[in-house]
């Protein structure tokens, strides 16, 4: 809050606590001394930060003396730090269900119950959060690595979408739940003696690849079963399929593999027919967000489907609520099987 005005700042303050419920509806704030006091300025920076939340209705003067807490809630100032334009507001808004810029349509829909901002992800440094001053609640879409773990110390302003940490709050798919629960139901279907592989990205080695990978191993721990991380440094096509052709199988065993994402399903699968081996049967995949697999491929691969349409719906429900208590939300993923 360094940057702003003193008078923003009390604003601020005195806003957070009445969203706190340290001042209740209907009951009077502290008298102007006891804010002086308090905030350590002037009166007329105190007269300045409660004018504006008068006009804003959030307060009210009292016949009887005192400024009283109406009940009303300001509207939030809100960043909204994703890659998503302004400009491409118009298109999101005909989306059909399912898509994951699904995320931004319920809050696009609502967008004039606050007042809403677009940051560009892509122009902000890790390093540099003299920006977020002015606003209520940055709300960050699936960001890296590098800004989420600078967040916790923002938390009280912040809220994530599919990403989360304990000191932030978030509104996820529980990734490593998702991959647990697609390797166990194979596991369970390849039975006891199979070959496990998961299919790491060490290109990719963010939040999202950390978190899916360690679904897989908490599932082959839980089944006791001896499982290996293949590591795969390209993802072109070509350059994956000759790495998957390099990767040794007992002949004698049925094979599980589990990939972190989509983009390794077409050369698995391509794999599997060159190496004779029948889905299903003696092979057994998983990818995430195949959400048409039986159509594009002719198989229905197990996989993990995020709810982003339920994202984007508890992400306007938090907003509304913002500033009453911790957001910590696990959307549940469907299991394709």
């Amino acid at each position: 809050m360094a940057h702003m005005p003193k008078y923003e700042k009390v604003k601020a303050l005195i806003l957070a606590d009445i969203r706190a419920g340290v001042y209740q509806a209907g009951e009077r704030i502290p008298t102007r001394e006891q804010l002086i006091d308090k905030y350590s300025v002037t009166r007329t920076t105190i007269g300045q930060a409660l004018k504006i939340l008068v006009s804003a209705g959030v307060l009210a003067t009292s016949k009887r003396g005192g400024t009283v807490v109406t009940g009303k809630r300001m509207p939030l100032n809100i960043a909204l730090v994703s890659t998503l334009k302004e400009a491409d507001t118009t298109n999101i808004l005909r989306i059909s269900e399912g898509e994951n810029l699904g995320i931004f349509k319920p809050l696009l829909e609502a967008a004039s119950e606050f007042n809403l901002d677009f940051i560009d992800i892509k122009k902000l440094s890790p390093d540099d959060f003299s920006w977020c001053s002015k606003y209520d609640c940055m709300v960050w879409v699936m960001p890296g690595d590098e800004f989420l773990k600078k967040l916790p110390k923002y938390k009280n302003k912040v809220l994530v979408i599919n990403r989360y940490h304990k000191g932030t709050n978030f509104i996820a798919t529980n990734h490593r739940q998702a991959v647990r629960e697609m390797t166990e139901y194979n596991l369970v279907k390849a039975g006891k003696q199979c070959q496990v592989f998961f299919l790491n990205s060490t290109g990719d080695d963010d939040f999202i690849y950390r978190e899916r990978r360690e679904g897989f191993v908490d599932a082959c721990q839980s089944a006791n079963v001896f499982y290996q991380i293949c590591n795969l440094s390209v993802r072109d096509y070509e350059s994956m399929l000759e790495s998957l052709m390099e990767i040794e199988f007992d002949k004698d065993k049925n094979v599980v593999i589990v990939s972190p994402c989509l983009a390794y399903t077409g050369a698995v699968l391509q794999m599997a027919h060159r190496r004779g081996l029948e889905f299903g049967k003696n092979f057994f995949y998983s990818d995430f967000d195949n959400r048409h697999s039986l159509r594009n491929t002719g198989i229905k691969i197990v996989s993990a489907i995020q709810n982003y349409d339920a994202m984007g719906r508890e992400l306007v429900e938090a907003l509304r609520k913002f500033g009453e208590g911790k957001i910590q939300i696990f959307i549940p993923s469907e299991i394709v099987k």
